[in-house]
């Protein structure tokens, strides 16, 4: 068998993860609740998918975990504004924050709204190598 360096050039093998080990594969212990970021998809002042969200809420601390909602009014549109805005700055702090995510947005022309496409624009596809939404739960 030729050696990786031979067959692969352009790929550093120091770079590579080393093989998988029962050290890895053991569960962890986690020693705080779960932490979980919840968004919806309104701005409206009597919003029932904003009072979803908040019973949601309530039921998930309720059951033991750290809830924490993020208010979309005021974020700005993908692309209308720099990634050091404040409200994209504290949804992307809370997407890496959390470790699973609640999305409720209502229906608007058979989709969700912009207001949550927004939201969801603003979450980067990468930081460095990993997704932040990487090997989180997501309720929809």
């Amino acid at each position: 068998m030729k050696n990786m360096n031979d067959t692969l050039k352009n790929i550093d093998p120091t770079l590579l993860d080393a093989p998988m080990t029962e050290e890895k594969l053991r569960p962890k212990e986690v020693a705080h609740p779960p932490r979980i970021l919840m968004l919806y998809g309104s701005l409206r002042e009597r919003s029932y998918s904003r009072l979803t969200t908040e019973e949601a809420a309530r039921l998930l601390m309720g059951m033991g975990a750290e809830v924490k909602i993020f208010n979309p009014s005021g974020l700005p549109l993908p692309d209308d504004a720099p990634e050091t805005h404040p409200k994209v700055v504290e949804l992307r702090e809370l997407v890496l924050w959390s470790e699973g995510m609640v999305w409720c947005s209502p229906e608007r022309h058979g989709a969700m709204t912009g207001i949550m496409k927004t939201q969801i624009d603003w979450i980067p596809l990468t930081s460095g190598a990993v997704r932040p939404s990487q090997g989180k739960t997501l309720a929809v």
